[in-house]
């Protein structure tokens, strides 16, 4: 059979290939880091196979087992083959990206291989219903995400083992061989463990066996779905033994539950609002973004007339699927295939902690393809028109998806490339305002930096407007004030991140920051503040003490406030001899001399070799009166610290 089609095949993959071949050279970007770039499991290589296949798929990432979505993440073998990948070719996103479109160009040649053996081919080689729903599967810019993002490959890997499991379904209802329906089971597990939505498919496949292959028995309708349903079965059992039962946890954090805010009524308004935008973008895939989060959807009622009209069509589609079952209307098996696709993310079965995402369209896309071919063949007859059309909608759609690729070649060029997309999106403008940020850092003119950092505060107000308790961009926000100079707003900020996470280690080591630059500068009384704050919320270290002692003391000429904090410095680093010097230089610009004496004379005894402490220590004895001890103590300071002699 591939033989036959051979022509087909090649300029399937190649257009395949094509249409994704500018993202070899892209880096890794996104959520990549989760499973790629900062995965202790992957990094691992080939040893960390046993913790990919033994874990939750973020554990390798949050270095425990989190909880994050509903019934958690299991997919070792998408996750196992990323390990080996990196075991091969290390921190290099080229290969990664290469397999990707290698994978997805292979499992749309499967997609044909499927499509030829169960529809109506027609005379013509090209212009048939089979070849074209290939195409427009193969070019509908809603994948560019699935591919772009290597992150996505589970997706690719999974859809390519359930195409083969569907293969050899068909192959077992044409030859009645039971090692085709083993065949299939054992394609189809591979599938589940690369990612759990190809689930999906125990009705999908067949639905289409039923739909299109007229010796399809009710014997064999039985096997296949016993086979797949055993075998679904099978992968949740070794899902709950690894990761435990599903649990469906309502999330109080507004980025992973965007229905926080809203009543039971204006949920499944929202929801039915998300699905008319699913409907439009499987047919105009424009404008694309990978950020649908709070509160870039709005929360609406049953007033919004998108709602209510998007409840009509689903119900009719509904309808019309359910009329066309008994008839196997080819329409029908195609409303079913986007039902299926999108079941597992419209948040009526469980919640999916977001809106609505590109990607969930994938499968549904099979659907959407099948319905533009079915279109060009069976309702337009005229030949010239269907050429037009289609190439028209081919050409539209793949140059839609090579541009929109583009958006994939960083996570800067993302998150400035959907910001215009997503512009009431919280969390896009933190990831706009956090890419501005970090290219500031590496930008040459100070002008350009100023630039960088003024627009990075900008998309940061606006995400804290959006959702004033969101803890990364307040942090960001301390930041990029910090960067820009402005550091008692920069204090301001990072106390806020504080009040919202109490003890929040970034925020305490920027303040440290803070205290640092601001002192550099001469700004004294900002620099304690911000030291002042790290002791308020936290148990700090003895350097905080000693640097608001030394500022008090040294630069503010108030040793009596210096005091108090170099003794709490002393008492938390004893053997410190630097905080010793300082204190004792203290007491005796209080006059206190002899407990000057006793301060060097401790840090002497742990630092003998510290020539500034003898140095102090003379000019003690010399402030009592006692010039041979003094004289005694200079010589010693001068032996080890001949320098000193010229201060």
């Amino acid at each position: 059979m591939i033989k036959r089609f051979q022509h087909q095949l090649t300029i399937v993959f190649i257009v395949s290939f094509l249409a994704y071949a500018n993202t070899l050279s892209y880096e890794f970007v996104l959520d990549d880091k989760i499973v790629i770039t900062e995965n202790s499991f992957t990094k691992k290589g080939v040893d960390g196979l046993a913790d990919i296949f033994n874990n939750d798929s973020m554990t390798g990432f949050f270095g425990t087992d989190k909880s994050l979505v509903t019934g958690g993440r299991y997919r070792p073998l998408s996750m196992a083959i990323h390990a080996i990948e990196w075991e091969v070719f290390g921190n290099n996103p080229f290969w990664f990206h290469l397999f990707s479109v290698l994978f997805y160009a292979l499992s749309v040649c499967l997609l044909f291989l499927i499509l030829i053996q169960l529809l109506p081919r027609g005379p013509d080689a090209y212009l048939n219903w089979p070849f074209l729903a290939t195409l427009f599967f193969a070019l509908h810019p809603l994948h560019t995400e699935v591919v772009a993002n290597i992150k996505s490959r589970d997706e690719i890997v999974s859809i390519l083992f359930v195409f083969l499991s569907f293969l050899a379904m068909i192959k077992y209802t044409d030859l009645k061989k039971p090692i085709y329906l083993a065949g299939a089971g054992i394609c189809f597990f591979l599938s589940l463990l690369s990612k759990e939505s190809s689930v999906v498919f125990v009705a999908i496949i067949p639905m289409g066996l039923y739909y299109f292959k007229e010796e399809f028995l009710k014997k064999q309708l039985v096997a296949v779905s016993s086979s797949l349903v055993a075998i679904t079965a099978s992968y949740i059992i070794l899902r709950i033994a690894i990761v435990g039962s599903a649990k469906i946890q309502i999330a109080k954090e507004l980025m992973n539950n965007p229905f926080l805010e809203a009543t039971d009524m204006e949920k499944w308004a929202t929801i039915f609002y998300t699905l008319l935008l699913y409907l439009k973008l499987s047919f105009i895939p424009h404008p694309l973004t990978h950020d649908y989060y709070p509160k870039q959807i709005p929360i609406v009622d049953w007033t919004n007339v998108y709602s209510l009209l998007a409840l009509a069509i689903y119900g009719a589609m509904l309808v019309y699927a359910l009329y066309g079952l008994k008839k196997k209307n080819p329409i029908s098996f195609m409303i079913w295939v986007y039902f299926a696709g999108l079941a597992l993310y419209t948040n009526i079965l469980f919640p999916i902690g977001t809106f609505m995402n590109e990607r969930f369209l994938y499968v549904s896309t099979i659907g959407i393809a099948l319905f533009f071919s079915y279109l060009m063949i069976s309702v337009i007859k005229k030949r010239s028109i269907q050429l037009v059309l289609t190439g028209a909608i081919l050409l539209l759609y793949g140059f839609k998806t090579i541009d929109r690729n583009s958006a994939w070649e960083t996570d800067t060029t993302l998150s400035l490339t959907d910001i215009e997309i997503s512009g009431n999106s919280a969390k896009c403008n933190m990831a706009a305002g956090m890419a501005l940020l970090e290219r500031s850092e590496t930008q040459k003119n100070s002008a350009l930096e100023k630039k960088d950092l003024s627009q990075s505060v900008k998309y940061l107000t606006k995400s804290l407007e959006l959702y004033p308790t969101y803890l990364p961009p307040t942090l960001l926000m301390g930041n990029a004030l910090t960067k820009l100079k402005d550091y008692e707003q920069g204090i301001a900020y990072y106390i806020r991140c504080l009040a919202l996470s109490p003890g929040y280690s970034f925020a305490l080591q920027n303040l440290e920051f803070v205290g640092q630059e601001a002192s550099a500068e001469g700004q004294f009384e900002t620099a304690l503040k911000a030291y002042q704050v790290i002791l308020d919320n936290s148990d700090a270290k003895a350097g905080i003490y000693e640097r608001m002692g030394e500022i008090y003391g040294k630069e503010l000429n108030r040793p009596d406030l210096a005091l108090p904090f170099l003794e709490k410095a002393l008492a938390k680093s004893p053997k410190d001899g630097n905080i010793s010097q300082k204190l004792g230089i203290v007491y005796g610009m209080l006059g206190k001399n002899q407990e000057a004496i006793n301060t060097f004379e401790q840090g002497i005894s742990l630092n003998p070799d510290n020539g500034r402490l003898w140095l102090n220590l003379g000019i003690s004895y010399q402030s009592l009166g006692n010039v041979a001890k003094a004289n005694e103590c200079f010589t010693k300071a001068f032996e080890l610290e001949p320098a000193l002699r010229n201060e």
